[in-house]
């Protein structure tokens, strides 16, 4: 694998009863670039990133992510491997029961980060997504627009090497699509891929 390739897919493929959700898909992704993946609803955009968090087993091909197969790769070494991915979601899934830093304090926790640490990296994502200031406020409190730089946010304060943003925008307003869409070119201008 080249250096500079962070992510490869190889031929694969996923049928679910009825439907061909992915069909013999090629794809190649470099580290710092930033790719859109279009397609009309039902096109297999979801089933791919589900794919690509090895949520979804796949019927045929081959998956490469940071030098690491997918296909390969035994269940106990998942969480391992999830971890040089950041993941946001139309439907933004914070957990309603805590506020904003806990929100994004809780992909630190899981993976052992200190306490003194877990501040000072949540509160610099905080203040890169423009939220410093909202840090105690819960979610159903915040409009869609914040909600969404919250999942940005705890999407990124693990430094992850790929971020995978599956139809952020979805349920945004067109301005707070706009923002959204800047947020993640920052993103990428620190160095982070993005698709």
């Amino acid at each position: 694998m080249e250096n500079n390739v962070v992510l490869t897919m190889r031929d694969i493929s996923k049928t679910f009863p009825g439907v061909k959700a992915l069909q013999h898909v090629d794809f190649t992704l470099r580290k710092g670039e930033i790719h859109a993946l279009m397609g009309e609803n039902g096109a297999g955009k979801s089933t791919l990133i589900k794919s690509l968090l090895g949520e979804i087993p796949l019927q045929a091909g081959e998956i490469q992510v940071g030098g690491n197969s997918l296909t390969e790769m035994k269940r106990k070494r998942m969480p391992y491997y999830r971890r040089k991915l950041g993941v946001v979601f139309q439907e933004f899934r914070l957990l309603d029961d805590r506020n904003v830093f806990e929100n994004v304090a809780l992909a630190q926790q899981v993976i052992g980060v200190d306490k003194d640490r877990i501040e000072k990296n949540v509160r610099g994502m905080l203040q890169l997504v423009g939220l410093q200031d909202r840090a105690d406020v819960y979610p159903r409190e915040l409009s869609g627009g914040e909600q969404q730089r919250v999942a940005i946010a705890r999407a990124m304060v693990n430094r992850p090497s790929v971020l995978l943003a599956d139809e952020p925008t979805g349920n945004l307003d067109p301005q707070n699509s706009w923002d959204i869409m800047a947020l993640l070119e920052d993103m990428n201008r620190l160095g982070t891929t993005v698709m």
